[in-house]
């Protein structure tokens, strides 16, 4: 965002030519001398096709088009709920969403766990949405979580704000019984 867009439209045939450009389709010029498009400070809604027509007195002749992306300079991250707290039973799983993310291209997103980034194991995943799963939570499981994220375009790199992670340990109760069973010599209830 924010830099200058200039394209050409390469033509030849009988003067006089004009030409005429497209965004997605629709119009944004009129016809005009003038082979360049420019766009002084690109904005994220200047992103998409551009196409250029050429005419003359021939008739006119349309040219192929050319895609144009446009990075964000800066990573929308919706921080309205700032600081969160999430508990879960231990032995259960949990899922830790990171905030929306508005970025072109999309960003690289990095889990940490009180400030140590999170390696995904058998235990840990990382969803194609950028959410941690933690399958089956332990009382370690508790903390501070946070993501960090990279525009790897504009290198921006952009911290969350923290999600605590609290652990209740489990009200179910487990008892094992054992019973002893003494040896014991069975006699003969017959004698010989």
């Amino acid at each position: 965002e924010g830099n200058r867009l200039v394209l050409t439209c390469p033509a030849g045939g009988s003067w006089p030519l004009q030409y005429r450009w497209t965004l997605n389709n629709t119009n944004i010029t009129d016809w005009t001398p003038q082979y360049r498009l420019s766009v002084p400070s690109l904005q994220r809604a200047d992103a998409g096709l551009y196409q250029c027509m050429v005419r003359n007195r021939m008739g006119a002749v349309i040219h192929r088009r050319t895609e144009v992306h446009v990075a964000c300079k800066y990573m929308n991250i919706n921080f309205t709920f700032g600081e969160q707290r999430k508990t879960a039973t231990q032995g259960r799983a949990v899922i830790i969403s990171p905030p929306p993310l508005d970025s072109f291209p999309q960003p690289l997103v990095t889990w940490y766990k009180d400030g140590h980034k999170i390696i995904p194991n058998n235990r840990l995943a990382i969803t194609l949405d950028n959410q941690l799963v933690v399958l089956v939570t332990t009382a370690a499981d508790a903390g501070r979580y946070h993501v960090e994220a990279v525009n790897e375009m504009t290198g921006e790199i952009v911290t969350s704000p923290a999600v605590y992670l609290s652990i209740l340990a489990t009200k179910e109760k487990h008892f094992c019984f054992f019973y002893c069973v003494q040896p014991c010599i069975l006699q003969k209830l017959f004698p010989n």
